[in-house]
């Protein structure tokens, strides 16, 4: 019996390495065989384990992905060094991995050409963009991704199938990085996209008057001119990730081969919630020195560690609750009673009961049987005070026609590295007047109440662009106001890594003495050398008022030095005019230093990834 086995195991270690293609894949194959040889003479079931790994090995050979020398001999000294039942559960192992890759059905290959482009003007539409075609990859279905702005407008014709993602900006325009495409498409005469097959995907805020407006424009124009409507408009509202996984699963049932199983196509599209438990809640200007704004830093430990999974340049998104006592009237105008749990906790968390949309005015006008005038913001209550439908519609009826909640998302000011099981916000109180009344921005007002001990609840929103660079690179942080929040998540992150990329912070606001936010750890990274160069911007210091743009055109020749060597521009704050007048600035340093034209310059560094935003 052990003379035929050992006859048979010579037959098969010589069938192996005949399938050796060269003289290293053959030195390498009898080298680990023969060292195994008297394994395998014990155990013939251990024989086929090692004849499983080693045409694992030889597939890696012929696609090319063979190890390093190297890692070779480790992986023969390891073989070698193994016992029986470890090298057993390694062939279970991989044989599992595979058996898992054969089972998954993947979508045809089309040879037609399949494209996604992206308009955005904030980074939404492009961070989603990103978002479809990592996901479709996945899934054998290869897209072709590219920027309204750098899209070549001759290929159109050449199109198979072409989706497009793109956001409204200002009056129903297209954002800026569309418009050249919007253009084109309106107002070249002949154009026909016969060929083509298509799908918009539009985001907007139903908030505003011409919500989708520029998705609306792009749909009706591509039918227009020839291109078939694959798949009809979605528009999105700001919480926008359910409609766009609902338009790219239609995708999928378009260009799959057979029905995936519902267990495949369900996606977990809903934000993950995370509780936390505020730790602080500190007012960062001083008011006793005349400070006109309400900045917050607040802290959150996570109730499960393992949720706070983020990075720099991350944001929370926050569903704001609305206060008690305004739920508590609206309940006392039903009569309702203290204890109708179903009606409160829809009120106070999931709907929108102030500044109400022209929507939901038509919506109540009509159960209402009056007209209302849109000649003022309204409120719920108010509506419920001068048009009562108290015998005719209950807490949950109202419910239905109001609109819900949406998320405000606010950037992470902390670092992972460095605030273990914590995440910190920057957040402004938004003040301002609404019908003769002081008002506050609903998200944050509703934040700077929390108290410490308070639970908040919310979700991560991932960043995918706005991201630290490798260590070795200078970078230029742009952040005025709120503004500096993601910057000091930067800078927390750059110090725990040990970075060796230089950092010039620039960071704005009105007074020195009640608005420098974080002003002891700025100076301390300065001091320490983390900061290399700060140039800071008070307002309201001086009877010219100076801004950040001021300060990069007074260091405008050390700043282009610094962007010609490779530094990233991050800009993060308001978007107006802040990062209009910013941009503008860093123009006029680009042509004065160069004399010539600045767009060619500001595309390379677009498309290198070391010119990004965050604005708001």
């Amino acid at each position: 019996m052990c003379i035929q086995r050992n006859i048979y195991t010579d037959k098969l270690v010589a069938i192996v390495v005949e399938q050796a293609t060269t003289k290293l894949m053959k030195k390498v194959y009898t080298s680990f065989l023969y060292n195994c040889k008297e394994l395998i003479r014990k155990e013939k079931k251990l024989f086929f384990v090692l004849i499983f790994c080693f045409f694992v090995i030889h597939i890696c050979f012929k696609l090319k992905k063979m190890l390093s020398e190297s890692k070779n001999k480790a992986f023969i000294e390891f073989i070698k060094n193994s016992s029986k039942e470890e090298i057993i559960w390694m062939s279970g192992f991989l044989s599992g991995m595979i058996s898992s890759y054969g089972n998954l059905k993947k979508l045809r290959k089309f040879k037609e050409k399949i494209t996604l482009v992206y308009g955005t003007e904030t980074g939404n539409a492009k961070n989603l963009a990103f978002s479809i075609v990592r996901k479709a990859n996945n899934r054998n279905l290869q897209m072709r991704l590219i920027s309204l702005d750098q899209y070549r407008l001759i290929d159109l014709k050449k199109e198979n199938y072409f989706f497009i993602i793109i956001s409204t900006h200002g009056e129903g325009n297209p954002p800026s990085s569309a418009k050249s495409f919007f253009d084109f498409i309106h107002q070249e005469k002949d154009l026909h996209l016969d060929n083509m097959k298509y799908s918009v995907l539009a985001l907007g805020d139903r908030s505003y008057p011409f919500f989708c407006k520029a998705g609306e424009d792009v749909d009706k124009r591509l039918h227009e001119v020839g291109a078939s409507r694959l798949i009809p408009l979605h528009k999105c509202d700001v919480s926008y990730e359910d409609k766009a996984e609902e338009w790219l699963k239609k995708i999928y049932n378009f260009f799959e081969k057979d029905k995936f199983k519902e267990k495949i196509l369900k996606k977990n599209v809903e934000k993950k919630k995370i509780y936390g438990t505020i730790l602080t809640n500190i007012l960062l200007n001083d008011k006793e020195r005349g400070s006109n704004k309400e900045i917050h830093h607040i802290e959150i430990l996570i109730k499960n560690p393992e949720d706070a999974d983020y990075k720099p340049g991350d944001s929370i998104g926050v569903l704001a609750e609305n206060p008690s006592e305004e739920v508590k009237k609206i309940m006392n105008h039903f009569q309702g009673k203290k204890d109708d749990i179903s009606g409160y906790s829809n009120f106070l968390k999931k709907t929108n009961i102030f500044n109400l949309s022209k929507e939901v005015l038509k919506k109540y006008s009509t159960l209402a049987k009056k007209d209302i005038l849109h000649d003022r913001v309204w409120n719920l209550l108010d509506l419920l005070k001068n048009f009562p439908m108290k015998n005719r519609i209950q807490p949950k009826d109202l419910v239905e026609i109001l609109d819900p909640i949406k998320p405000r998302l606010y950037s992470i000011s902390s670092s992972p590295r460095v605030h273990d099981s914590e995440i910190h916000i920057t957040v402004s109180r938004h003040k301002f007047q609404i019908n003769g009344n002081i008002r506050y921005g609903y998200c944050s007002d509703f934040i700077s109440k929390l108290k410490e001990g308070d639970i908040l609840s919310f979700f991560i929103h991932k960043n995918y662009l706005f991201k630290l660079p490798e260590s070795d690179k200078d970078i230029i942080l742009i952040g005025p106001g709120t503004g500096i929040a993601p910057f000091r998540s930067f800078l927390y992150e750059r110090e725990a890594i040990g970075a060796t990329g230089r950092n010039w912070l620039f960071f704005g606001d009105q007074h020195f003495s009640s608005d420098f936010l974080y002003q002891t750890e700025i100076q301390n990274w300065k001091k320490n050398g983390v900061l290399h160069r700060v140039s800071l911007a008070f307002s309201r210091d001086q009877e010219e008022k100076i801004y950040v743009q001021n300060k990069i055109w007074e260091n405008r020749k050390e700043f282009f030095a610094w962007i010609e060597n490779g530094a990233y521009v991050y800009i993060c704050g308001q978007k107006k005019p802040m990062s209009i007048d910013v941009e503008n600035t860093i123009f006029r340093v680009i042509e004065e230093s160069l004399g010539t034209s600045p767009e060619f310059f500001i595309r390379k560094m677009k498309e290198s990834g070391r010119y990004l935003k965050d604005v708001y």
